[in-house]
């Protein structure tokens, strides 16, 4: 073969080498296989219960902070149940097909999830079609998948064009298929809080079940609350009732009964003087 022909063809190889570098660099995994891996790796369970510590981080409380202790409940692949109690009440919360309910203090003040509720989501949903369902609703654009890097991982993001950050969107690591980030609420408009959650420090909790030891939530860039993991049981026995909404309906009362015929402002005080209350037992 003559040099300069040799010449060519070696350039044209590396030029193909090239491509096929740069194509398999950018090449980006659907949003339904990278959830499906990820729901693979958090392992197969009927149920779990989980024992936190949760520290919530404010000004306005002596201290900065307070801490409180709470138990959660996932039945898989979707429901759930949080309970927090004080000798001088309880709150609890529980997310199911049909709805979701906030009790504090055995009154029902809301039949919705917070955006910080929404941690749950990625932890719970062991079907894939029920999680897309939910992160659809969560208004997560499953067509629009990239890589970013977030304190020195490189992670899938599901829902933005890294680093795009002004609209929900979720994390999965790419190594080991592992949420680690969640903005609920993107910075798209300076009238709507960023809320976002943070998934870290996993732990074994058994020899095919991991869980993040600890779950960050921030507000507008400031740490609001922590999770952090106490103990676990796996496989519990669970009774039906506590994660029956229909069910319990009927055993709380419904705050717009303690009135005969509240006003929405009225309704509004009750329903922080409940929350004043509960967060009374704490101090």
């Amino acid at each position: 073969m003559k040099p300069r022909a040799s010449y060519l063809l070696c350039v044209f190889i590396v030029i193909g080498l090239i491509g096929l570098a740069v194509a398999s660099h950018s090449y980006v995994l659907p949003a339904k296989q990278i959830l499906s891996y990820m729901i693979e790796q958090f392992g197969s369970a009927r149920t779990l219960v989980v024992l936190q510590k949760t520290v919530i981080y404010d000004p306005a409380l002596e201290g900065g902070m307070r801490e409180l202790d709470e138990t959660l409940y996932y039945r898989y692949p979707d429901r759930f149940r949080c309970e927090v109690s004080a000798p001088a009440g309880e709150q609890v919360r529980v997310v199911g097909p049909e709805g979701a309910i906030f009790v504090v203090n055995g009154k029902i003040i809301a039949e919705t999830e917070n955006p910080f509720d929404h941690f749950k989501d990625l932890l719970l949903y062991r079907q894939v079609e029920l999680l897309i369902e939910r992160l659809s609703q969560l208004d997560v654009n499953l067509d629009i998948v990239s890589f970013g890097r977030y304190k020195d991982r490189v992670a899938y993001v599901i829902g933005a064009k890294y680093p795009d950050e002004s609209v929900p969107q979720v994390w999965i690591e790419k190594n080991t298929f592992r949420p680690i980030r969640f903005i609920v609420k993107g910075s798209g408009g300076s009238d709507v809080p960023s809320e976002e959650i943070e998934y870290t420090d996993y732990t074994q909790l058994d020899k095919k079940r991991w869980y993040p030891a600890r779950i960050l939530f921030f507000q507008n860039g400031r740490l609001a609350k922590m999770y952090v993991l106490k103990a676990s049981r796996v496989n519990s026995e669970l009774s039906d009732e506590v994660f029956d909404i229909a069910y319990l309906k009927t055993v709380y009362q419904p705050i717009a009964s303690v009135q005969p015929t509240p006003s929405p402002a009225s309704e509004l005080d009750e329903v922080k003087k409940t929350i004043k209350d509960f967060s009374k037992a704490f101090e």
